[in-house]
């Protein structure tokens, strides 16, 4: 089953700290409260992909690193989230 999304609903996330300039997008589902968010490694210079050959990628947004389930977030709840990514994989 393919995964739907809202187009007029997104959130750019970007962790910016520490002389780092990343940036997320993350996509509200449309029949779900899951916003599933995405990051391009190769805009960023990361060869290493931290996630599964089979996990869902989207051009142009990058492939889906996380989700968050809810039916609503704000941008500091998505920077707090992709921050401890970021961390969790050494990049920051």
């Amino acid at each position: 089953m393919d995964v739907l999304y809202d187009d007029k609903v997104h959130l750019h996330l970007g962790y910016y700290d520490e002389k780092c300039d990343y940036e997320s997008i993350a996509l509200k589902r449309k029949t779900e409260d899951i916003w599933d968010v995405f990051f391009d490694f190769s805009v960023f210079g990361i060869r290493k992909n931290f996630t599964s050959e089979k996990e869902l990628t989207l051009d142009p947004f990058g492939t889906r690193i996380f989700s968050i389930y809810n039916k609503e977030i704000d941008y500091d709840i998505g920077v707090q989230h992709f921050k401890e990514w970021l961390s969790l994989n050494k990049i920051i």
